[in-house]
């Protein structure tokens, strides 16, 4: 590097230099692509192998797969609780506000695709030990984007703990447009735009052998994080010009939060799955590959022939060709075209190349039973279960890292609500109709000063979601229900949306029932109506015919009294 070079580096960038070179003597970027290349199947990268064809039985990547399911089949959810309050009122008031907030950042889990990413991020650390994500504001916003291992630097190597870093510096590869186009965005002279040019710093990022031919233009960004009198500070470079100066972003976290798979003390990057597994996965491809190259040689019988007797020679190779001859030897064909028998192969190789898959895996906790490579109709889903969570007990320490990495990111999103809503935060409160049961969502304001003034306790709650799991907790539903211990309608309201039993279909056969029900019962008062109407002219056509007799009779009577009175007379 020339000295002119050196001059002109941004502190920034020095910085990254000491990161990197540190990462260097750790060997750190070629171990985590290894890593991935081992995970991925290319596996014999850099052997010298001749003209033979290697072999590879990838055993990492289903080892990979089956942890990361184990720790991700269950559903998480970021749960907000009043921590302190002062009487019966705030709490019922802090409580009320907590309960939006969760709807609140469950919808932005739902657009910002975290569960996808957190999920990529648990992969990444099974995989090279550590998993990354990077929580930014964006127009208003909360942003969430996965860091590649190699692509960060930490002010204090030895400590895993990214809230006590002195500063972290996340790096990138941009187009050289774009980071011109920031830098006048941040008000630079188009003198100092235009130093901004293209480079060739790729060696140091992920799978970087896919960087050698970028298609546009590209240079290295380092954006710097550090802590200074209480709150974090932001700052933007590349190798020589500042993009954005030193910033106050008002938070007081770090707004990065990382999962290690497996803690090493006196590190902060951890140790992963993979790294472990690779003199086991080397040996298990040689062993196979060596075994390929016994049977071609010698498993198979190989022809012989005395061409001094074959007249067409080049028939023995073809396939339903008469071989031609010119004479027998001692009247014997076998002097002339005979096969080697086939070399007995010794078992030893194949036992061996078993017993290195099997032990890799029932070392590392995936063997048939622990994965569930079972039949389900031969065990009950009980048995299955409580096989399946005895085996996974190892797994108990990434589930527990997982959860509090999760409670990393909804504790840095509280923190970042807290400062860029200076507007306040509309959020909705759920409202049941006394009458239909109906719920519906009410919008209302959090104010920036109630943000500011609540201290919730954040936790992540925990629901199993494995397949076992379900027909578990369906099997038990079921038997309620045959003991009569709830109705139909209770059963299908208990079932999971992502339950084995269709509750969408269950749900439209109750609504079909209800509707049902309900125009029987129209039909019923409408009968009872028109009955009661017709009991009320009835009625009063009686009273009419008693009237009218009532008032025959009276004037009979009439009569007669007037009759007797002429007779008198």
């Amino acid at each position: 590097m020339k000295k002119n070079d050196i001059q002109n580096m941004t502190d920034v960038f020095r910085d990254y230099e000491r990161g990197k070179n540190y990462n260097n003597t750790l060997n750190l970027y070629n171990k985590t692509d290894k890593a991935y290349k081992f995970y991925h199947g290319q596996q014999w990268e850099g052997a010298d192998t001749g003209n033979i064809q290697p072999i590879t039985l990838n055993v990492i990547k289903p080892i990979v797969k089956y942890k990361v399911g184990v720790v991700k089949t269950n559903q998480y959810q970021i749960v907000f609780n009043p921590n302190s309050w002062e009487n019966l009122e705030q709490y019922n008031q802090l409580e009320k506000i907590c309960h939006s907030l969760n709807r609140y950042v469950n919808k932005i889990w739902e657009l910002e695709q975290v569960k996808y990413k957190t999920d990529e991020a648990l992969k990444d650390s099974c995989i090279c030990s550590e998993g990354i994500v990077h929580c930014y504001e964006e127009n208003g916003d909360i942003k969430l984007e996965l860091i590649d291992k190699v692509n960060i630097y930490y002010g204090n190597e030895n400590d895993d703990s990214i809230q006590d870093q002195p500063y972290m510096i996340i790096a990138y590869r941009r187009t050289v447009d774009s980071v011109k186009e920031e830098a006048r965005r941040n008000g630079l002279s188009e003198e100092i735009v235009n130093s901004i040019l293209s480079d060739q710093d790729y060696f140091e990022q992920s799978n970087k052998d896919k960087r050698i031919n970028e298609v546009s233009p590209m240079c290295l960004v380092l954006l710097k994080y550090y802590k200074k009198n209480g709150t974090v500070w932001i700052k933007k470079c590349t190798r020589t010009v500042t993009i954005m100066p030193d910033s106050d972003t008002k938070l007081t976290r770090y707004p990065i939060a990382h999962m290690l798979w497996e803690r090493v003390k006196g590190y902060s990057r951890g140790i992963g799955e993979v790294e472990q597994q690779i003199p086991n996965q080397i040996e298990i491809n040689k062993t196979i590959t060596r075994r390929a190259i016994a049977v071609m040689l010698g498993a198979f019988p190989k022809l012989v022939a005395n061409t001094e007797y074959v007249t067409n020679p080049n028939a023995l190779n073809e396939v339903g060709t008469t071989i031609e001859l010119e004479k027998i030897p001692a009247n014997n064909i076998e002097q002339v075209v005979t096969y080697l028998k086939p070399a007995t192969m010794s078992s030893d190789a194949y036992n061996l190349q078993t017993d290195l898959v099997e032990r890799t895996q029932q070392l590392a906790g995936a063997g048939d039973t622990v994965t569930g490579n079972v039949d389900p109709t031969q065990a009950s889903g009980r048995a299955i279960l409580a096989n399946q969570q005895q085996a996974q007990q190892p797994l108990n320490e990434q589930l527990n890292t997982f959860k509090v990495f999760l409670e990393d990111i909804a504790n840095i999103w509280f923190n970042m609500l807290q400062v860029y809503s200076v507007n306040g935060i509309v959020v909705t409160e759920e409202k049941k109709n006394p009458i239909t049961g109906e719920i519906t969502e009410i919008p209302y304001s959090v104010s920036y000063d109630e943000l500011n003034a609540l201290k919730p306790n954040i936790k992540i709650d925990i629901t199993p979601k494995s397949p076992y799991d379900k027909l578990v907790q369906e099997q038990s539903m079921e038997n309620l229900l045959l003991k009569n211990l709830i109705n139909f309608e209770e059963y299908v309201k208990s079932l999971d949306d992502d339950s084995m039993i269709n509750k969408p279909k269950l749900e439209k056969l109750l609504k079909d029932r209800k509707e049902q029900q309900q125009q029987i019962f129209k039909m019923q008062q409408q009968a009872n109506v028109i009955k009661s109407a017709m009991g009320q002219v009835m009625e009063q056509e009686n009273q009419n015919a008693v009237a009218n007799e009532i008032s025959n009779i009276a004037n009979q009577g009439e009569a007669i009294a007037q009759g007797g009175q002429a007779y008198a007379v």
